[in-house]
């Protein structure tokens, strides 16, 4: 059951509209309350935490100019993609 949560969790992410729209990454209030109630929900959800915790760390580099939103959000694309791949790898090592 476990897995299939954190798979959920981590296409929910993958779906989610606000990584095609760079000017939306870090001021859209919609989006801090879907990471807020995730997070909540699925506290034990690491996956989850460590691209909560990407995003937070991003935005706090936005603002200090010392990356832009597109890399930004290019960075936090590829932690989801590693991520997925990561629990794909050890879903099917599981499996066998």
């Amino acid at each position: 059951m476990k897995k299939i949560i954190l798979i959920s969790t981590l296409l929910l992410f993958l779906a989610f509209p606000v990584l095609a729209e760079a000017s939306s990454f870090c001021d859209d209030p919609d989006t801090w309350e879907h990471f807020e109630s995730m997070t909540k929900k699925y506290p034990d959800d690491v996956p989850l935490q460590i691209i909560h915790a990407l995003k937070i760390g991003l935005c706090v580099k936005i603002k200090q100019n010392s990356i832009t939103e597109t890399e930004a959000i290019n960075l936090f694309n590829e932690m989801i993609d590693t991520l997925a791949n990561m629990r794909e790898e050890k879903n099917e090592r599981e499996d066998l």
